[in-house]
């Protein structure tokens, strides 16, 4: 049972974006498991099982980020992360082109939300297209995300702007990756574990709608059309 994270959470975040070192993170091993790692774990089960209660006959799985780099992709000095999240995805190899919801935690505050962290151009085309051919659908999960204060829309936009998207629209169409966030400077929000459990599901259950109009034009997604022979954007 997730019961929240502490001040000491945060201090252990702090202390080892100060001293990202074998020998003192060996030191404070026991601080990251039972106040990082363990509460993280207990809160993504938590959470992963109530957005499946209230999202059901969605194929997801949920996933706990180590603390520790990947050397082989990592150089420098720095062996450990500064912050840990866990990530709710489809299970498909090429995830980053897919939406997938997250939660994070670092040493400022945390965030969550959904997104597409490094989706292909050719996602991103198919995304204009059915803007092109059936702009009602994402301008009515448009008008909700305006009628809410939890999440805002970020992403990084191309550097010449496209035009023929409604004008409601203008922002989701220039998007070259995009994502949903709540982002928080508050720390406290994070030491009552019912109420960020409660919170996180609500807020995956209000984004799911996003989540499954945007994984069709992923390539796993169109993968998934194509054994179907069916278009949802038809």
């Amino acid at each position: 049972m997730f019961q929240g994270f502490s001040p000491a959470t945060y201090d252990f975040l702090l202390g080892v974006a100060a001293n990202n070192r074998r020998d003192w993170f060996n030191a404070h091993k026991e601080d990251y498991v039972n106040h990082l790692q363990k509460p993280m774990k207990a809160l993504a089960d938590q959470v992963f099982d109530g957005l499946i209660d209230r999202c059901p006959d969605r194929d997801l799985l949920c996933k706990v980020a180590r603390i520790y780099k990947d050397a082989r992709r990592y150089r420098g000095s720095e062996f450990y992360k500064t912050s840990l999240w866990f990530s709710i995805l489809p299970p498909v190899e090429q995830w980053q082109d897919a939406p997938g919801f997250w939660f994070e935690i670092g040493r400022d505050g945390w965030s969550y939300g959904l997104g597409m962290f490094l989706p292909k151009a050719t996602t991103m085309a198919r995304h204009r297209a059915a803007i092109d051919a059936a702009p009602g659908r994402l301008a009515r999960l448009n008008a909700q995300l305006s009628r809410q204060r939890e999440f805002v829309l970020a992403g990084e936009s191309y550097a010449r702007f496209k035009e023929g998207a409604p004008p409601d629209l203008a922002g989701w169409y220039n998007l070259k990756s995009w994502n949903l966030i709540h982002d928080s400077l508050c720390p406290a929000e994070t030491f009552d574990g019912p109420a960020l459990v409660e919170r996180v599901v609500d807020g995956f259950a209000f984004l799911m709608p996003f989540y499954d109009y945007f994984y069709p034009l992923s390539e796993a997604g169109q993968a998934g059309l194509d054994l179907l022979n069916t278009d949802i954007f038809q």
